[in-house]
């Protein structure tokens, strides 16, 4: 089988470890090229990989004749890079989250659908064994209907100092809910079969981030003058079987956990389970019933690579012709509910959601 001729789009922090480290570990996947606009980030990866390097990600593609690419750039970033790419007839991996609005998201995936190229959202926290295991409940008819499902992702001080998560332009103008939010709720989706959703509520705060003596911990240090963003955020959405979900999530909240900590809860009328982690799921739980007596139930999770898990689906979603597990049209119903909790928190009102045709 030919390889699948790769260059990566930002190759900072997350760029570097989760998607070119794994895609050089990928089965017919070549890396040949890179590029970042920050010069002495791309010479020392050029060097440490000894692959070309770009500042401009078109004439990367050109010259590298690219069939795919990986975007790891800041969040404001990668719908207008995605949606270039994808019109110049080459496959996309997207960091999360696919974009920063609803719209942004309907404009890639369209593109998508009009090149008839791959698309993939990069949440690598989809590959999680423990999310594995709660898709397998799912499937088996173990957890039944589900009802209500809750989700928690929370730091307790951890607003990021990096201009790339609180810059409006490169953050996307929005906060902690599409920074990290945005995980919990695509675990409770991906859990809950993506189910059409009908209305939100839902209210963002900003408490800590524009408080000139607010701590700092290992997350960097920013400019509180200049924070415009939420650092906690909450909502309430029904969808349309009548099943409902709660969400909380917070850059920094006055808990008792130091660290970030993420909690999962579906209750279906067969069975539940109650799962913990940070962004990706790492333990998890079944509790359910015999004829006469409780049931709990735990499995035995092996280790997994996640990102690298990520790249293999993206690469044989290629080279296979099939659907990749993390779509975009998935992203379209998670950010028509993210929408709708900030347009609930600006009004004061429940909204109405209504998803959009592609």
């Amino acid at each position: 089988m030919a390889e699948v001729r790769v260059g990566v789009i930002g190759v900072g922090g997350h760029g570097r470890g989760r998607h070119l480290i794994p895609l050089t570990r990928t089965p017919n996947a070549r890396v040949v090229a890179v590029c970042d606009t920050d010069q002495a980030t791309l010479n020392r990866v050029c060097q440490e990989f000894h692959v070309a390097g770009y500042t401009d990600f078109r004439e990367m593609i050109e010259r590298e004749s690219l069939e795919a690419v990986s975007i790891a750039t800041p969040s404001g970033l990668h719908y207008r890079i995605a949606v270039e790419c994808l019109r110049r007839g080459v496959h996309a991996l997207v960091d999360k989250p696919l974009g920063a609005s609803l719209q942004e998201v309907v404009e890639v995936v369209r593109a998508s659908v009009h090149a008839n190229k791959v698309l993939m959202v990069g949440f690598w926290s989809r590959f999680s064994p423990a999310l594995r295991y709660g898709l397998e409940l799912v499937e088996t008819g173990m957890l039944g209907e589900p009802y209500y499902a809750y989700g928690y992702l929370v730091r307790r001080r951890g607003i990021p100092g990096k201009p790339t998560f609180i810059d409006k332009e490169l953050s996307g103008g929005r906060g902690v809910l599409l920074d990290i939010g945005c995980y919990m709720l695509d675990n409770i989706l991906a859990l809950t079969g993506f189910r059409k959703p009908v209305s939100a509520s839902g209210a963002v705060y900003t408490k800590f981030g524009r408080d000139p003596e607010e701590i700092k911990f290992n997350w960097g240090t920013w400019d509180p003058g200049k924070f415009e963003l939420e650092d906690f955020a909450a909502g309430f959405v029904k969808f349309e079987n009548g099943m409902s979900l709660a969400l909380e999530t917070a850059w920094a909240a006055n808990v008792s956990h130091r660290e970030e900590v993420g909690r999962l809860r579906i209750l279906g009328d067969k069975g539940g389970v109650e799962a913990e982690g940070h962004e990706a799921l790492q333990g998890i739980g079944y509790y359910s019933r015999t004829k006469h007596f409780l049931f709990d139930s735990k499995p035995i999770l092996p280790n997994a690579d996640l990102p690298l898990e990520m790249t293999k689906a993206f690469i044989k979603s290629i080279t296979e012709g099939v659907e990749p597990p993390v779509t975009g049209w998935q992203s379209v119903i998670l950010h028509s509910i993210i929408d709708a909790i900030y347009e609930s928190s600006s009004t004061g009102k429940e909204v109405r959601i209504t998803l959009p045709g592609i």
